[in-house]
């Protein structure tokens, strides 16, 4: 991906500095499988906008965005907003690749966050055709979409044109323990929306499930243009290039980025742009 500029902030207060992890280093972790990781792959190659959530801060919100985002293909833009007196400075919405605007979090609790106008002006982008990833306080994908809908009074319109809302948890079990609590597909309906589950961590056993409603896997190869048996072999394609890094030791940030990029140039026929911007991972 290609930075249109510097990012402010991206990874909010902390009492410690943050340590970024790639997405193999999150599977490791039990943050979520392999099987969830590759769905995320496919979703995020096809444009994905979605908001990561939880209520406590050092939840791993930012940290998952950003191992996310290595997915997107690498013509892809990002532009990452500032906050208040935020000018949203974007190229216009190009049919060739994706422009994502990264916001740090949708918030009022700094200035460097987004919230009001900016933020009911990020959802009418969003409506546009720019993509959108960020952040949110709450525990519930019914807690996000009531910030969006009531607080910020986004019509649920503009909220259709999300992709997922990735509610995590955050707990102790021998130690603090991080994961991806569901996957929440929102799909247009009328004027509004419908939200369907994507994939679901099972608390109990600690393990995850694809498509765990009737209905959730069709609906999620249509919106990638893709059969349902399409999707599922793209899905375990990438799954099995994920647990071939874990299997080979090779889970650093720069390892599983050049991975990426080599099956997406072997396997989509796509090559790096000749002429990078800044690293939006930075």
């Amino acid at each position: 991906m290609r930075a249109l500029n510097q990012p402010t902030s991206w990874w909010g207060w902390h009492w410690e500095p943050p340590t970024p992890m790639s997405i193999a280093e999150l599977i490791m972790a039990g943050n979520l499988s392999p099987a969830v990781a590759a769905m995320f792959w496919v979703a995020m190659e096809h444009g994905a906008s979605m908001i990561i959530a939880a209520d406590p801060p050092s939840s791993g919100k930012t940290t998952t965005l950003s191992a996310l985002m290595s997915f997107t293909l690498p013509d892809t833009l990002v532009y990452f907003t500032r906050g208040h007196g935020e000018t949203f400075s974007l190229p216009p919405v190009s049919p060739d690749y994706d422009t994502y605007i990264l916001v740090n979090e949708m918030s009022d609790h700094i200035p460097v966050y987004t919230w009001d106008d900016h933020a009911r002006r990020t959802f009418a982008l969003l409506s546009q055709g720019y993509r959108l990833g960020t952040t949110m306080h709450a525990d519930t994908v019914e807690g996000v979409l009531a910030q969006l809908e009531q607080d910020l009074a986004i019509p649920k319109s503009n909220v259709a044109h999300l992709t997922f809302i990735v509610p995590m948890f955050i707990g102790r079990r021998q130690g603090v323990i991080r994961r991806v609590a569901e996957v929440a597909m929102i799909e247009a309906d009328g004027d509004g929306h419908r939200v369907s589950r994507a994939a679901e961590w099972d608390s109990a056993g600690d393990t995850f499930r694809l498509f765990p409603q009737r209905g959730s896997r069709e609906a999620f190869a249509q919106w990638a243009r893709l059969t349902p048996d399409e999707l599922d072999d793209a899905i375990a394609d990438r799954q099995r290039v994920l647990e071939g890094l874990i299997r080979a030791g090779a889970t650093s940030i720069p390892a599983v980025n050049e991975a990426v990029l080599a099956y997406q140039a072997e396997t989509l026929g796509i090559s790096v742009p000749a002429a990078q911007g800044e690293d939006a991972s930075a």
